[in-house]
């Protein structure tokens, strides 16, 4: 399949969860969300046989395509002749990234981030 129509789907699951992605690829109309489907379910089972990661907490961090080799046809007219056509194919390629635990604050008042430098103390106390 072209690169270009493969990307258009990938592009829809780019920082999804994985059962998030693959529920959007089974709802999508393109018929390169097929393709896309197969890859991130294989890739997700790949990560949690092969690496052990769970596969509830994946998120595709990447989802790149590149152009792979040209599949060349030929194409017959009238009269004997013919031409080549290329029909190009794509490499698809899914980035697993882990999804971040919440975790608790040990503080709750962050020291960056103030808006102004009398934000913690008491305001009537503070200068006009």
């Amino acid at each position: 399949m072209s690169p270009k129509k493969v990307n258009l789907v990938a592009a829809l699951v780019r920082g999804m969860l994985a059962k998030d992605a693959l529920m959007q690829l089974e709802l999508t109309i393109k018929g390169a969300a097929k393709t896309v489907y197969q890859v991130i379910h294989s890739a997700r089972a790949n990560a949690s046989h092969n690496h052990g990661l769970d596969p509830e907490r994946l998120i595709v961090a990447e989802a790149f395509v590149g152009k792979g080799y040209f599949k060349k046809r030929l194409a017959f007219h009238a009269k004997g002749r013919s031409r080549l056509i290329m029909r190009p194919e794509c490499r698809l390629t899914v980035v697993w990234e882990r999804e971040l635990v919440p975790h608790q604050l040990t503080e709750t008042t962050p020291v960056w981030g103030r808006k102004n430098k009398y934000s913690g103390q008491n305001l009537s106390a503070a200068p006009a």
